[in-house]
């Protein structure tokens, strides 16, 4: 038996999260991470109404959605901030001006608090590219919220320099004097949904550009290669997916071509 803060965990039960994480979320956690799954299951009982961990695996097992949702919240990972990878941003701008693209259709695949999102429309504003569509992502409903909600603690605001916070943010006050506050001009043109980018995905329209970001690292090869796959299809000739600069699409697609570091063009000729 494992003891986790008086969170008893059973090895069997161990297991039995590994391969129901993989196959409701597609992230692979390896058996020498099994702490992982010890520390973040042991806390989520902890904090929860279940009763024990069986409870937790047997409801989540017969598709309780409100299992699914504690599932989601306490194992993906949100860690992000603004501008982050920010040769991606003007790659992108430089593009859709280049190319004279009206109206952008841009796939946030994977948008989580919504740094990403709101770092693309700075982008895009900043170069007078006002007429676009951002398409936000996530599947944890408690990241798309703060996306929606979009207000920053002061300290994760260090990379926006002070002309674009002033542009582009409002400082709060009171109880939320620690906070900023996106402008109404960053959401007019972003739309949230919440997605499972492991499900068999068709957009009605194809998107321009699609960033999926510090997404694949977590997923083994043959997910790779389905969420891959699912976004090619969403993905229109001669546009391009931006993953992390950690992350190589090599012996996973061959329907993209590198054409920048950790960006890949859909060239139809491939």
């Amino acid at each position: 038996m494992i003891s986790i803060e008086n969170v008893r965990i059973d090895a069997k039960f161990i297991d039995l999260f590994r391969d129901l994480i993989h196959a409701k979320l597609g992230i692979y956690i390896s058996r020498d991470k099994n702490y992982l799954i010890e520390a973040k299951i042991g806390k989520l009982i902890k904090r929860s109404n279940y009763k024990s961990v069986s409870e937790f695996y047997y409801s989540l097992r017969d598709g309780d959605r409100e299992s699914f949702e504690q599932l989601v919240r306490y194992i993906t990972t949100t860690h992000t901030f603004f501008f982050r990878e920010e040769s991606h941003l003007k790659i992108l701008r430089n593009d859709i001006l280049l190319r004279k693209i009206k109206k952008p259709l841009i796939w946030c695949a994977a948008s989580s608090t919504g740094e990403e999102v709101y770092s693309i429309a700075i982008e895009l504003l900043e170069h007078n590219i006002e007429d676009y569509l951002i398409i936000a992502t996530d599947i944890n409903k408690e990241v798309l919220c703060a996306l929606k909600r979009g207000m920053y603690k002061k300290e994760r605001m260090k990379e926006i320099n002070t002309y674009l916070l002033n542009k582009y943010f409002i400082k709060l006050k009171g109880e939320n004097e620690n906070y900023y506050k996106v402008k109404a001009i960053l959401k007019k043109n972003v739309v949230v949904k919440k997605i499972n980018l492991i499900d068999p995905l068709q957009f009605e329209r194809k998107f321009n550009y699609i960033f999926c970001r510090n997404v694949l690292i977590y997923f083994d090869r043959s997910t790779q290669q389905k969420v891959v796959k699912n976004l090619v299809r969403n993905l229109e000739n001669l546009g391009y997916l931006f993953v992390g600069h950690s992350e190589s699409l090599l012996n996973i697609t061959h329907e993209l071509e590198s054409v920048f570091s950790s960006v890949y063009n859909k060239n139809h000729l491939l």
